[in-house]
């Protein structure tokens, strides 16, 4: 098949990711496959890999603006040349483009759902669902199909995938980052934001030192509120036991002895799936995605109340039971094959296959 896929840019991100990951798996499986975006540094990657990039000049969030009109005649001519037969749409910008596109050269698109989106009436007016739905999770259709009414028959699950290799060695260690191996590292890999759980895990670490003072917690990631959580983090005097590293997501890993996951809202969660591949183990809240990746005491850990404590206490249960530790690295070593690479273009590329007949 002849797929172009759409998104917004190719800087770091979970969607991002998605578009690199995917767009890797469906050229492996033979397809050729195009991805068009306003740029960004992962282009080099699809460079080595083979795939090709079209940059277009999308740099918008408003679904209103003339930059989608400007990419709607930048890409007319270059999916007539290049015979293309499935548009496949990762924002809500290209999602209104792909719909475009779709109707104009009558060729099916695919609207990819990767998180949750305000119910406003705007969006459930004009929803740009796609000839078909995608949703990274059962939570995120759940979501789709409640808040913003789009048909649950519309919509097919499909799991985001991770190439399994690129996360089964070590390269770095604690020694790396000044760290001995009797020091318990706790990260969180991701935007900072007040959703993803950051506030609440310096709170929990505050708690923790109590018991346990051999504790560090590392981030890795930026966002918005990064000055308010360094202002928290003085203001709980933990400037010593909380380090900020921008490392890539494998090298991160390594040197943790727990990766937490305490967003409020989560669609699916990259980063659990990585940990799971690195054998480290995970703790996440009882929410979304996460709940859907994590088996409790089986594949990693569930707090259930949305407090310091809960996280606490579940951090404590990695340090203290061994056993539990062992049993639930092993279980999310075999867990994370379900998140393959190749499972994610398999999948997606058999929606392709019902739709690549249908006229928009």
């Amino acid at each position: 098949m002849n797929i172009l896929i759409l998104t917004t840019h190719l800087n770091k991100g979970g969607v991002s990711r998605y578009v690199l990951n995917l767009a890797i798996g469906l050229k492996k499986r033979g397809n050729t496959v195009w991805v068009a975006s306003r740029g960004g540094e992962w282009v080099s990657k699809l460079d080595v890999e083979g795939v090709c990039h079209r940059t277009i000049p999308i740099q918008t969030k408003s679904i209103c603006s003339p930059k989608i009109t400007l990419s709607l005649f930048n890409l007319l001519p270059f999916i007539k040349k290049n015979n293309i037969e499935i548009i496949h749409s990762n924002s809500r910008v290209t999602q209104c483009l792909g719909f475009f596109l779709s109707k104009l050269l009558k060729i099916p698109y695919i609207s990819a759902f990767h998180g949750y989106y305000r119910p406003t009436i705007f969006r459930k007016l004009l929803k740009f669902a796609g000839t078909k739905t995608l949703a990274v999770s059962t939570a995120v259709k759940q979501h789709l199909i409640k808040d913003l009414n789009i048909h649950s028959d519309n919509i097919f699950v499909v799991y985001n995938g991770i190439d399994i290799k690129q996360f089964s060695h070590h390269s770095k260690t604690k020694a790396d980052c000044g760290f001995n191996e009797n020091q318990f590292i706790i990260g969180i890999l991701g935007r900072i934001s007040e959703e993803k759980g950051h506030f609440l895990a310096v709170r929990a670490l505050k708690s923790l030192l109590s018991k346990h003072k051999n504790c560090y917690l590392l981030l890795a990631g930026t966002g918005k509120m990064e000055n308010q959580l360094k202002t928290l983090i003085h203001q709980q005097n933990l400037q010593e036991n909380i380090r900020f590293i921008n490392w890539k997501a494998e090298d991160f890993l390594d040197i943790l002895d727990v990766l937490i996951m305490p967003s409020k809202k989560e669609g699916f969660g990259y980063s659990i799936i990585e940990a799971f591949a690195k054998e480290i183990p995970v703790i996440g809240f009882n929410v979304g995605g996460i709940s859907e990746i994590i088996k409790d005491k089986e594949t990693g850990i569930l707090f259930y109340s949305y407090d310091e404590i809960s996280l606490q206490n579940a951090i404590m249960d990695v340090i203290i039971n061994e056993t539990l530790k062992r049993k639930i690295i092993a279980a999310a070593k075999e867990r994370v094959k379900i998140f393959s690479l190749e499972n994610m273009a398999e999948n997606t590329e058999k929606v392709y296959k019902t739709l690549i007949t249908v006229v928009s």
